[in-house]
C-alpha cells in the first residue's frame, strides 16, 4: 500500500460556511499525493453534510466524528494519530491553501534538505473589510544565515533568542503555516499529554504545540512563498470573546499554557528567557480573570510555585513578585 506523503488535518466545528473552499484549496493542489482528515467535532450545523458530499467525490477525504464536542486540539491530536502520511499539515477548516502549488513547493524543499520542520508565508484575509494582507515575517525563526537550523542550536535559539552577535527574533508561535514530520507531533503530543489537553476549552494549545513540536524537530527551514490564507473572523474563538464565561475560559487557558510551559522548560533545564515575553502577556490576562472572578487565590498559588522552582534566576523572580504585589493590591 502507498502512503500518502503528507496527511493534512482539518478539526470542524459549525464549519458549514466554510469547510467547502477549505477541502477544495487542497483538491486543486498540483502535487496530489495527500489525504485529507477531517474531525466533525460535533458540528451542530450542516458541516457534516457538507463533509460527506466532498467525500463522495474524493476517497481522500477521511471523517472522524466525535460523539462530544472536544476543542480544537483534542480534535487534533485525534487526526494525527489517525494520519498516515510521512508529514503533517494542521490546517484550520476556514482557511484555505491559496497557493495551487504550495505542497509541491514544500516537497521539493524537503526532497533536497530532508526537514523535520518546513514553514512557509502567510495571508492574513480580514473577514470584516474583505482585505487581504501578506505577512512578510510570519515564521518562528528569522535572520538565520544558513539554509537550516539543526539541533542542538535550534533548541539553543528558540530557548536564548537575541544571543550576543545574532539577531534572532520568535514570531509566529501559530502550528498551521508549516508541514510537521509525523514522528516530532507524535513526540510532541506524548509530552503534552492526553491529561493536558483534555482541559482546554479555547485558546493557546497551538502555541504549546507549535514550541514543543520546535523542540523535538532535528531541524528546521522556512521558505519565502505564501501558501496559506488565515482567515480572521470576528466570531472565531480567538478573535470573538464575547461573554463572561469565554472571557474567563479563554484567561484560564492562559493559565494552563503558561504553566505546561514553564514546567516543560524546567523538566529540560532551559533557560527561562523565553517565559518573559508569555508572562508579560499572561499576567495582562491573569488580572482579566481576577478581575472576572474575583478570586486571585488559584494565581497566587501558579506564580508560588514559580518562586518555588530553584532554578528561576533573579530577573524573573523578581517580576514574578511584582505582579504578585499588584495582584494582592488590587481591589
Amino acid at each position: 500500500m502507498q502512503f500518502p506523503y503528507v496527511s493534512i488535518c482539518l478539526p470542524a466545528y459549525n464549519m458549514k460556511n466554510y469547510i467547502e473552499k477549505a477541502i477544495i484549496s487542497i483538491l486543486n493542489q498540483s502535487f496530489q499525493n495527500f489525504e485529507i482528515i477531517i474531525v466533525n467535532d460535533h458540528s451542530e450545523d450542516k458541516t457534516l453534510e457538507v463533509i460527506k458530499k466532498l467525500q463522495l467525490k474524493d476517497s481522500r477525504i477521511k471523517l472522524i466524528n466525535h460523539s462530544k464536542n472536544s476543542g480544537v486540539y483534542s480534535s487534533r491530536v485525534d487526526s494525527i494519530l489517525a494520519s498516515k502520511g510521512r508529514y503533517i499539515m494542521l490546517m484550520d477548516s476556514d482557511d484555505l491553501l491559496i497557493s495551487p502549488n504550495i505542497l509541491e513547493n514544500l516537497y521539493n524543499y524537503n526532497f533536497k534538505y530532508n526537514l523535520d520542520l518546513l514553514e512557509f508565508a502567510v495571508y492574513s484575509f480580514f473577514e470584516n473589510n474583505n482585505s487581504l494582507a501578506y505577512l512578510e515575517r510570519y515564521f518562528h525563526f528569522h535572520y538565520f544565515s544558513k539554509d537550516i537550523i539543526s539541533q542542538p542550536q535550534l533548541d539553543d535559539i528558540q530557548f536564548k533568542p537575541n544571543r550576543i552577535n545574532q539577531v534572532f527574533n520568535i514570531g509566529c508561535r501559530v502550528i498551521w503555516n508549516k508541514i510537521i514530520k509525523k514522528k516530532v507531533l507524535i513526540k510532541s503530543i506524548q509530552y503534552i499529554g492526553k491529561e493536558f489537553y483534555e482541559k482546554f476549552f479555547i485558546t493557546a494549545e497551538d502555541t504549546l504545540l507549535n514550541l514543543i513540536s520546535f523542540h523535538f524537530a532535528k531541524n528546521y527551514s522556512n521558505i519565502k512563498i505564501p501558501g496559506y490564507m488565515y482567515n480572521i473572523r470576528n466570531n472565531s474563538m480567538t478573535h470573538g470573546r464575547n461573554g463572561i464565561k469565554k472571557k474567563i475560559f479563554f484567561c484560564y487557558n492562559h493559565l494552563l499554557f503558561f504553566s505546561k510551559l514553564f514546567y516543560f522548560i524546567k523538566n529540560y533545564n532551559k533557560n527561562r528567557i523565553i517565559l518573559y515575553n508569555e508572562l508579560l502577556d499572561l499576567n495582562k490576562r491573569l488580572i482579566k480573570l481576577n478581575k472576572l472572578t474575583k478570586n486571585n487565590t488559584e494565581i497566587l498559588l501558579f506564580y508560588n510555585n514559580i518562586l518555588n522552582d530553584k532554578y528561576v534566576f533573579k530577573v524573573f523572580r523578581d517580576l514574578i513578585k511584582t505582579f504578585i504585589s499588584k495582584l494582592k493590591n488590587y481591589k
